[in-house]
């Protein structure tokens, strides 16, 4: 079977922790980034695991969202052979160039009823979507809270 290196860390884009041996349906260890920002607050994790073969499909993908007051950067890097995601999670710069489209914005964290736009978010990069989230969602070591957001 396939070993991987295994840790979490708040904080900070690094983590280093044990070896471990995945079950046998893993073919992949993951790398993982993850950005959160709410108004001032930023909270950066990293991980690394055995892949859960349902995450397949994040692999060496991006996944950004932003409203007025959050936004939330994701990145998951894949790799196949023992021990691969040892050494260092790399942080690609951010890209804010913003590149013209402009989507509703808003953000509601008291409850997951659909939010009124409170104006307009210009979304950057490759973002050339207009989205709206509602559910619960939570920070680590956090209690889970309803959110509805709109945005890029």
């Amino acid at each position: 079977g396939l070993s991987c290196q295994q840790c979490f860390a708040l904080h900070t884009s690094s983590c280093s922790g044990v070896f471990t041996q995945c079950p046998p349906d893993v073919t992949h260890c993951v790398t993982g980034l993850e950005n959160t920002t709410l108004r001032n607050d930023v909270i950066l994790t990293a991980f690394k695991d055995c892949l859960d073969p349902s995450q397949k499909a994040a692999c060496g993908r991006d996944f950004y969202y932003k409203t007025s007051v959050f936004s939330l950067w994701t990145s998951r890097t894949c790799c196949d052979s023992d021990l691969c995601n040892r050494g260092d999670v790399n942080v690609p710069p951010a890209d804010d160039t913003p590149n013209g489209y402009i989507c509703e914005a808003c953000f509601n964290d008291q409850s997951a009823n659909p939010c009124t736009a409170t104006g307009a978010i210009h979304c950057s990069a490759k973002h050339n979507t207009c989205v709206t989230f509602s559910g619960t969602a939570s920070n680590p070591g956090e209690a889970v809270r309803p959110y509805t957001e709109q945005g890029c």
